[in-house]
């Protein structure tokens, strides 16, 4: 070997020696750890030792879904009362508690859940705990703050209803589904969340927030074992409650396409096309995840080569919108200034 080559090889040796010492250390996971409290209450809990922090959530099984006409928007209207306090949390302690101990919260209703979740340092799990435990049995839902928390829940249903883009959303979803209750947006119809009364909300939340209608859900740097034991002292001793009644409607056979517009001012035109799928746990679901990306998720997506890169539109994307009943594939598309929505549409239906 000349010793140019010599040479070269050394430096390559070095050099990926730099490489290896500055690469990050490589992250320490374990397995999900699954199991069932005696309550009913599903624990999963992952160790994930990359930085002292834990994400602690609890999940419910309620959200729009468990709805029904006339009560529309209550499982979204009972989270944010979830923190006007309990009997041990006084009203605005909860957050005032968790900021101070420089944790990240929040919650959100979805169609089919219900979710609470802290991000904090990994020694103040137990805090975490003692909230949602507390909160799980004994939330307080005072007639007051219902009636102060409407000035906050009209502001969402007035910025949707203020977006045409979040409009025609809401729109498509009515349109697709005429019996199923995926019919309704999950912040509700404004007529059915402004004659909720405070004791329907009450109701709601004795009828669906029990441990064997939830999953408690930790991971982050934490000890498997102390930390499930901490899950059974907090939850352990909730008791059970009888299970909400299933939701029974499936939606019917559609027998033709259906097709509808919305006229809102503005000068910005969307489009959307919506495809029925199986349910979330159907197998097919993986190839959708795949065909959405290729069709809608970036710049080398084929809609994005097609529609914006041709000038038709301004943006262009595609998800596969998966529930726990069938749902939708959606792809849609902004109309660039000039183009006509029936151009736009027959070159978005020609790549999917």
């Amino acid at each position: 070997m000349r010793p140019e080559g010599v040479r070269a090889r050394a430096r390559a040796q070095v050099r990926a020696q730099e490489l290896a010492a500055s690469a990050p250390a490589p992250v320490s996971t374990s397995d999900v750890f699954e199991t069932v409290l005696g309550n009913g209450l599903k624990v999963l809990i992952q160790e994930v030792r990359v930085a002292p922090v834990v994400s602690f959530m609890v999940w419910y099984k309620v959200g729009s879904r468990n709805e029904s006409t006339g009560q529309t928007g209550i499982s979204h209207l009972l989270e944010h009362m979830m923190f006007k306090g309990t009997p041990r949390y006084g009203k605005g302690e909860i957050a005032r508690l968790l900021q101070r101990n420089g944790a990240s919260f929040n919650a959100g209703t979805s169609l089919d859940y219900t979710n609470y979740y802290e991000v904090l340092a990994a020694d103040r799990l137990e805090l975490a705990m003692e909230i949602e435990s507390d909160r799980m049995a004994h939330a307080l839902i005072p007639e007051e703050e219902h009636r102060l928390e409407m000035t906050v829940v009209r502001s969402e249903l007035e910025r949707n209803e203020d977006n045409p883009h979040r409009a025609l959303y809401q729109v498509m979803f009515a349109q697709a589904f005429q019996a199923h209750p995926y019919h309704w947006p999950t912040i509700g119809w404004r007529n059915d969340v402004e004659a909720i009364r405070t004791e329907q909300i009450r109701h709601h939340y004795k009828t669906h927030y029990m441990p064997n209608n939830a999953v408690a859900v930790v991971v982050g740097d934490l000890d498997r074992e102390r930390t499930l034991a901490m899950v059974e002292e907090h939850f352990g001793r909730i008791a059970p409650g009888p299970l909400p009644p299933p939701v029974v409607t499936v939606e019917p056979p559609q027998l033709g396409e259906r097709r509808f517009k919305i006229r809102k001012p503005g000068d910005t035109r969307y489009l959307m096309v919506a495809y029925r799928i199986p349910e979330l746990v159907h197998p097919d679901n993986y190839a959708l995840d795949v065909l959405a990306i290729i069709l809608g998720n970036g710049k080398t997506s084929r809609l994005y080569q097609s529609l914006v890169e041709g000038k038709l539109a301004t943006e262009a994307e595609a998800q596969n919108e998966t529930a726990r009943d069938p749902f939708l594939f959606v792809a849609q598309a902004t109309a660039a200034p000039g183009i006509q929505l029936e151009d736009l549409e027959e070159s978005l239906l020609g790549q999917a």
